[in-house]
């Protein structure tokens, strides 16, 4: 069977000399195709393998693995291949889409709509890279139920202030007084700036399209980055090995 699909590679390993294996996101989920002879120089198939070009495909499926016949650029996203950092950020959005998606009819095709979203503001000008994998980070979180609540306080309920901290044990936020009650018990318990609950009400309810700008000083920052990140190891059960090149690669540009 022939079909053709929109979609957006999330990965491409090299097979042989002259092929390659490449993961396509498509708005009904994963799938994976044989590239024959796309590392050939002259290959009609090169330039719609790379990581992260977004285009339409075709694929010929019998059964097992499907062929890639046809390939034609929407997108090429040259400008993530092209520097250290930006293709480090392009590996973990692609890794992170990968761990979160479905296969293959089954998937769900707001991971696409996100992930394209994502990609488009991780490319746009003057942007920062490390802002936006905070709000793709808080975007996929809400998607899969494992985001912390930010209305109300993770033990009692209680409508939540400005003052309030993160407790890693409770995966969420607390009222000062469950936090002192908590930090009593010997629990650790994180303070965070004010106005995070706001901050992260808006990167997961406003849609990329209609999110401007995104100014934080280094401590909001640095705070919202522990936050996301231990929400998805711990809550989401999301190891990813990008994400500890990325950390490392941030660590190293910024001393």
């Amino acid at each position: 069977m022939l079909y053709n699909t929109e979609a957006v590679v999330i990965r491409s390993i090299a097979y042989g000399e002259t092929h390659a294996i490449v993961t396509l996101l498509t708005p009904s989920g994963k799938v994976a195709a044989m590239a024959k002879g796309a590392k050939k120089p002259q290959s009609r198939l090169t330039a719609g393998v790379q990581l992260c070009v977004h285009g339409m495909y075709s694929i010929y499926q019998k059964t097992g693995m499907g062929t890639l016949s046809q390939a034609e650029v929407l997108n090429s996203y040259r400008s993530l291949r092209e520097q250290l950092e930006m293709a480090a950020y392009a590996a973990y959005f692609c890794e992170l889409v990968a761990a979160v998606s479905d296969d293959r009819p089954n998937g769900d095709a707001r991971v696409y709509r996100l992930f394209l979203g994502a990609l488009n503001r991780l490319t746009q000008a003057g942007e920062n890279p490390a802002l936006t994998a905070r709000v793709w980070e808080a975007k996929v979180l809400r998607l899969l139920g494992a985001s912390p609540d930010w209305r109300e306080c993770v033990r009692c309920q209680v409508t939540l202030a400005e003052e309030i901290v993160y407790s890693p044990s409770e995966g969420g936020f607390l009222c000062p007084s469950c936090a002192r009650n908590l930090h009593g018990l010997g629990k650790p318990v994180i303070p965070v700036p004010a106005g995070m609950a706001r901050i992260l009400e808006m990167m997961t309810g406003v849609p990329w399209e209609r999110l401007g700008q995104v100014n934080l000083n280094p401590r909001t920052q640095a705070s919202l980055k522990q936050v996301l990140q231990f929400q998805m190891t711990e809550f989401a059960g999301l190891s990813l090995k990008s994400l500890e090149f990325l950390n490392s690669l941030d660590d190293w540009l910024t001393t």
